[in-house]
């Protein structure tokens, strides 16, 4: 019974490598391949590039802050995490109520909007769970600018009623 012959093992220096190779009786390193290998393994590994999703904090209709502290991973398209306030109301006297949404978002909508007694409040940012805050929704017109409005619409009005 003829069998294969094993191969010997062999340390020492190689080809201007220190290695421990396996040879085959004809004295062909077993491991020669690794040469070839070994390189287009590494720039296969350097030429990757990991994908470092963005993480946002996240709620919908909420009226605290407090309940808008959950973390999300955002997909590849969301560049921006995104906190939207809304809030009505005449300045301290008269409270409509107030909404509070926060998440990922492809795009940073349109900065705040103040229309007297409604405002919107936008703030957008680009890292990790940048967004813990509120945005400035709360900006309202004054009780005393809202009564001073109504006394003049009032009050041309009441000049066309007249003589």
């Amino acid at each position: 019974m003829e069998s294969t012959p094993r191969p010997q093992h062999r340390s020492g220096w190689r080809q201007g490598h220190f290695l421990c190779l396996w040879e085959t009786p004809d004295r062909t390193p077993i491991f020669s391949s690794m040469k070839v290998f070994l390189p287009v393994l590494l720039a296969a590994l350097l030429g990757v590039e990991q994908a470092h999703s963005l993480v946002c904090f996240s709620c919908t209709n909420q009226n605290s802050n407090f309940y808008c502290l959950k973390p999300t991973v955002c997909s590849d398209s969301d560049n921006y995490c995104v906190t939207v306030s809304a809030s009505a109301g005449i300045g301290n006297l008269v409270d409509f109520g107030h909404t509070l949404n926060k998440g990922c978002s492809p795009i940073c909508p349109s900065p705040s909007i103040n229309l007297g007694v409604a405002s919107v409040g936008t703030y957008c940012c680009q890292s990790f769970l940048c967004n813990i805050s509120t945005a400035g929704g709360g900006l309202r017109a004054s009780a005393a600018v809202l009564g001073l409005g109504l006394l003049l619409s009032l009050l041309s009005a009441l000049q066309r009623l007249g003589p």
